[in-house]
């Protein structure tokens, strides 16, 4: 190989494996920008563990239940909170639109609350829920849920969504306490169009 051609070759790798990059940042990363980086939630690719959680909202409310196994293979959006972050009710808001239209194609979603004191939490999810008519489901659950064997949530990340299909990780977004704004919002919303096959 000539020297001229090495030097092509190099500059196609280097090129490719930066648009690799930033495809994985994109689909992966979500709101998350390079000075920011929050790596929360299981990697692409990876299997999503069942866990059970309480059901507070919902058809199945009062109930222990696994969203993750009773959704089976059908494409979903799972967000994970520790609080009701400014931003959150917004983001469930619109998620709850996108799925209402989606169903059909099998598009599921549901809200975890990590909790401490789960009965306590119990109340401020109804409420939420009622005054905001959030329709997907809302669970609570103990920390137990963000452990590395389970879904592998980050200590400082507030909330974390996790887009998979087939209970295999698609896309996952993070947002430290107080970040979710409405870019990210939309950065959530472009994810599930492209989880859906959308452009």
């Amino acid at each position: 190989m000539t020297y001229a051609r090495f030097r092509i070759t190099s500059r196609w790798l280097r090129r490719t494996s930066a648009a690799m990059i930033f495809g994985l940042m994109v689909l992966g990363g979500g709101g998350i920008t390079a000075e920011n980086t929050l790596d929360s939630g299981r990697a692409v690719g990876q299997p999503i563990p069942s866990f059970y959680v309480r059901a507070v909202t919902g058809p199945l409310r009062n109930k222990s239940v696994c969203y993750v196994c009773r959704n089976g293979n059908r494409p979903c959006v799972m967000v994970i909170f520790r609080d009701l972050e400014p931003g959150l009710t917004e983001l469930l808001k619109q998620i709850d639109k996108v799925v209402d239209r989606n169903r059909a194609v099998g598009l599921r979603s549901f809200g975890v609350l990590i909790s401490k004191q789960p009965a306590k939490a119990i109340s401020r999810l109804q409420t939420l829920a009622f005054d905001r008519k959030i329709t997907l489901p809302l669970t609570v659950t103990t920390d137990a849920v963000s452990t590395p064997s389970c879904q592998k949530i980050h200590p400082q990340a507030a909330v974390t969504v996790v887009l998979y299909h087939r209970q295999r990780v698609v896309g996952r977004f993070a947002f430290r306490s107080k970040e979710l704004k409405t870019t990210g919002t939309k950065n959530v919303l472009a994810g599930i169009r492209r989880l859906l096959g959308e452009s």
